[in-house]
């Protein structure tokens, strides 16, 4: 017992550290300073982050309870981590993510969730997890403490966002420094520009894990069917948008890698652009549910979550190509769900061939794809210009749903992907295999 409060108390010191510091790339901005052209620019220069955030980086997560072996025997110092926990800038208050041993504990769980007044926001018996809130900490430690051999790990639903991008710096050391603009989707890079794209991506459904997608005249012939999750009321982020005309886009000067591609629309970030692991955890199984092959997820956290991870990896081993941004804070981490094993994460890459100098670095990283400068549309009709990680994932997504449909198998992909990258010299932890090229 003592043992296991000196283990939580000291816990509970690191989490409030964590706590301290908070969220950065938070929101996709978007500016009205025009070019010649006539398209206004959204290149997210700076983060707006909400009341009482402050900048951070991908090692700023939440921690978890407990993970592992770990059997709770107390709840006073639990009490006191759950109160340090809902102080955190990083996660959402009053909820929890709970992972069970068994399928046959997450049942037990939903019988008595009632009696320890939580409410259960949403389970999935394939991840043997739940979304759950609760008001009364005390009610709920007495659940932990009670049951906690049923638990394989307790921890927070952290936020997840739309990464923006910081101001740049007068010299970078961290990366390449790229700043040359495309002012063009990209495609002229990845060796499509002029080929005939009208059947790419037919027959492939890419779920978009975004902010929603709105009505917009390069996406009017793009089959699209919309879930919901967030169910705020609140207009739209354009940011979800973008990325599907990145992806199925019609325009035929800077129209989508893969036209043809069916999109899965599935809102889970908010009208800022935030939105939680909980949300995209569901996303993921309700993507591979309605038969999507791909799923881009365009945004980012930085706490490994054991429900975001278990659900990635459900998605994967169904043979469901995950596509995720590396993340914009100049780091040496990826974010997550880039950062899990099997995920093609995606650096961004300026109209030099460089290293983009928002884009993270990190082992693991798969491939780099443009992200300076990218046209692409928005919402209210708007076509803008952005910059991020974000948009060189929309791109990397839409390339794999062109090779689906060329009946190259998914299996098969990745293999693809890596050997047809334009080796630029550059570290394979600054663009992972080189920049996204099609055969």
């Amino acid at each position: 017992m003592n043992s296991w409060l000196r283990c939580v108390i000291t816990l509970c010191v690191v989490l409030c550290l964590l706590s301290l510091g908070t969220l950065g790339w938070l929101a996709f901005v978007t500016t009205e300073a025009g070019r010649e052209a006539g398209v206004p620019e959204f290149s997210n220069l700076a983060p707006v982050l909400p009341p009482g955030r402050s900048s951070g980086g991908p090692a700023e997560g939440a921690a978890a309870l407990t993970e592992g072996p770990e059997v709770l025997a107390g709840h006073e110092g639990l009490i006191s981590k759950l109160a340090a926990l809902n102080a955190s800038k990083a996660v959402v208050p009053g909820e929890l993510l709970l992972t069970f041993r068994s399928p046959e504990a997450l049942a037990a769980f939903r019988l008595r969730a009632r009696e320890a007044g939580v409410q259960v926001l949403y389970s999935d018996s394939r991840l043997n997890a739940a979304r759950v809130r609760y008001q009364d900490a005390a009610r709920l430690a007495e659940e932990l403490v009670e049951h906690g051999a049923d638990y394989e790990n307790i921890g927070p639903n952290s936020l997840i966002w739309v990464p923006g991008t910081p101001e740049p710096p007068p010299k970078d050391a961290a990366n390449a420094g790229g700043l040359a603009a495309f002012e063009s989707s990209g495609l002229e890079m990845l060796g499509v520009g002029v080929v005939d794209r009208g059947r790419w991506g037919q027959g492939v459904k890419v779920a978009v894990l975004d902010t929603g997608v709105t009505d917009h005249p390069s996406l009017r012939n793009v089959r699209i069917t919309h879930v919901d999750l967030v169910k705020d009321g609140q207009a739209y982020n354009g940011h979800g948008t973008a990325m599907a005309s990145l992806i199925a886009g019609q325009n035929g000067q800077d129209g989508g890698v893969a036209p043809a591609s069916e999109i899965l629309d599935i809102r889970v970030a908010d009208a800022e652009g935030m939105g939680n692991v909980g949300f995209v955890a569901q996303g993921i199984l309700q993507a591979v549910d309605a038969g999507a092959r791909v799923i881009n997820i365009s945004l980012g956290t930085p706490s490994d979550t054991a429900m975001l991870r278990g659900a990635v990896e459900y998605a994967i081993s169904r043979g469901v190509i995950v596509v995720a941004a590396a993340g914009n804070e100049q780091v040496s981490q990826l974010a997550y769900p880039a950062g899990y094993a099997g995920v093609i994460s995606v650096a961004a890459v300026d109209a030099q061939g460089r290293q983009a100098y928002f884009s993270n670095s990190g082992d693991g990283l798969f491939i780099s794809a443009p992200g300076v400068g990218i046209v692409s549309a928005y919402s209210e009709g708007k076509t803008v210009i952005g910059s991020g990680t974000s948009q060189a994932a929309a791109l990397t997504s839409g390339a794999v749903s062109a090779l689906l449909s060329r009946h190259y198998q998914a299996a098969r992909v990745p293999q693809v992907l890596s050997q047809n990258a334009y080796r630029t010299g550059a570290p394979a932890s600054q663009v992972g295999a080189g920049i996204l090229r099609l055969p």
